[in-house]
């Protein structure tokens, strides 16, 4: 059974830096907390945590209120995650949202201008451009692939 649908906390082998929790969020879907440091040794299991989510519940969403370190191979998975919500149908905002940012996770999502692909459902810094940026067809907008994040011309 997948962790999501069992609504346990995992912490990857040999790093104590990281939990992450899946919780039911009262109506019907789920909640992944993230707490600590993510990066390239836990990429993988995020991925798979969120994933295992979308496929289980109608709605995700990704609490990231306590990351202190996130680098880009998180930030593939959480687009990667995204896409699968896309590619399910529904809503694509309500169906995978991110409620609470940290300061170290908006900067990364700033310095690769993915920000607006996971607008803040806590209303942090929410207000932006008129294309929220969602299917990534803005001019200059960076656009969400299989192969992670590309640059539009």
């Amino acid at each position: 059974m997948s962790l999501a649908r069992e609504g346990t906390a995992a912490t990857p082998p040999g790093d104590a830096q990281l939990t992450v929790r899946v919780e039911p969020d009262g109506t019907g879907g789920v909640v992944v907390v993230l707490v600590g440091e993510v990066d390239l040794d836990c990429a993988t299991d995020v991925r798979d945590v969120l994933i295992s989510a979308l496929r289980s519940s109608p709605r995700v969403t990704v609490d990231l209120a306590a990351v202190t370190f996130c680098d880009c191979a998180v930030l593939n998975a959480l687009l990667r995650a995204r896409l699968e919500a896309m590619e399910a149908g529904g809503d694509r905002v309500l169906r995978f949202r991110i409620h609470g940012m940290s300061v170290q996770m908006a900067r990364l999502l700033d310095l690769t201008d993915t920000r607006q692909y996971f607008p803040d459902t806590a209303g942090q810094d929410t207000a932006g451009p008129a294309d929220d940026g969602l299917d990534g067809d803005g001019p200059g907008r960076a656009a969400a692939t299989e192969g992670g994040v590309h640059d539009r011309p």
